[in-house]
């Protein structure tokens, strides 16, 4: 299979870090993209969640052959999602957030089939990339990369009046998910700190800070006079998204635990939180354990990003349940981690709750 400009695109149950860099990613933009985009797709299975297929289905020109609606990623509901969609389609078009997005692409690499993502909001990184997790009910299982599959799709469709249909949180929350990385800066400090490392090179760190200002201010700028998104807010999460692995702190002493926190978080919640938010959370936590976390929250909040416990409907003890599942999980998976068998004191944890809840 090839993307439309005729590039490989790859795909398999396994070695999910064979995915295409997401630097090459097409993505098309444009007002009423879906209706006039979707009367000349094949005939195609829609893989989406209940409410995103409640918004986008009166923008659909033409019907798809079946839909499947997906409430989670666990791999069991979706073989079920997929052995109920029809076998004569030529497609499959995820539509939604991440949770639809990452479906699609088990359905599609189930079903050997291409796939065309249409986000609903700009709110993971999983719109631009081919990887997905491996799920056990609300537990990711397998090492990834490697023991993770992936599915290259062959284009992302940003349809504007789609996008910024939802509700804004929905599409600051990507902004999380980029700038949650910076958090592997504090985890590269602590390592040096400690002895594990040597100190942090400023000629890599310092270029990497200054982009995540600007996406910052650029986002602030591209609002309109009441703080709502425009379709230049768009375009510039999306770039942002497509730029953030070359942008990220690429180290062995920055294993971006702030971002591999969602995964604690959502085994100790068993329900859904959104991604981008939750990577957020965790890595202002990490930069709490090193004290770098004043500037991380500045910008997320410059952002609208929604973090802290109450705002995403996290409790005080889901938190500290989640923690110590990162302490005990990391130490075995991770424990190059600065959370790897760091079990929070009660008097570290109150400091904790008490910075979060400002």
């Amino acid at each position: 299979m090839t993307s439309d400009s005729g590039t490989p695109l790859g795909r398999g149950w396994t070695h999910g870090e064979r995915f295409r860099p997401a630097r090459e990613v097409e993505i098309i933009y444009g007002h009423n993209l879906v209706k006039s985009a979707s009367s000349d797709w094949p005939s195609y299975l829609a893989v989406s969640g209940k409410t995103a297929w409640n918004l986008v289905e009166k923008y659909v020109s033409k019907a798809p052959e079946g839909v499947g609606i997906v409430t989670q990623l666990d791999w069991p509901h979706l073989e079920e999602v997929t052995s109920r969609l029809p076998d004569n389609a030529d497609m499959v078009i995820g539509i939604g957030g991440g949770t639809a997005l990452d479906a699609a692409k088990y359905v599609a690499l189930r079903k050997a089939l291409p796939l065309r993502l249409v986000p609903s909001a700009i709110s993971t990184g999983a719109i631009i990339h081919g990887i997905f997790a491996k799920w056990e009910g609300r537990k990711t299982a397998g090492k990834p990369p490697e023991e993770w599959p992936y599915c290259d799709f062959e284009h992302v469709l940003v349809d504007y009046d789609f996008v910024l249909e939802a509700p804004k949180y929905l599409n600051t929350a990507g902004l999380g998910d980029i700038l949650c990385m910076y958090s592997g800066i504090a985890e590269w400090e602590h390592a040096s700190s400690k002895g594990k490392a040597p100190q942090p090179d400023n000629n890599t760190i310092s270029p990497i800070i200054s982009y995540y200002e600007s996406v910052v201010s650029d986002f602030v700028a591209s609002l309109d006079t009441a703080r709502s998104l425009t379709v230049d807010s768009v375009r510039l999460m999306m770039t942002a998204m497509k730029e953030r692995d070359d942008r990220t702190l690429q180290s062995e002493h920055a294993p971006g635990t702030g971002h591999s926190m969602t995964g604690p978080i959502e085994e100790a919640t068993q329900r859904g939180l959104i991604h981008g938010e939750m990577a957020a959370l965790g890595a202002v936590i990490v930069t709490f354990l090193t004290g770098h976390q004043d500037m991380l929250i500045s910008w997320l909040d410059k952002c609208d990003v929604r973090f802290r416990p109450d705002q995403i409907g996290l409790s005080r003890d889901e938190l500290k349940t989640s923690l110590d599942l990162a302490a005990k999980n990391f130490g075995v998976s991770d424990p190059g981690s600065i959370l790897a068998g760091n079990f929070f004191s009660e008097k570290q944890f109150t400091d904790l709750w008490s910075c979060l809840s400002k």
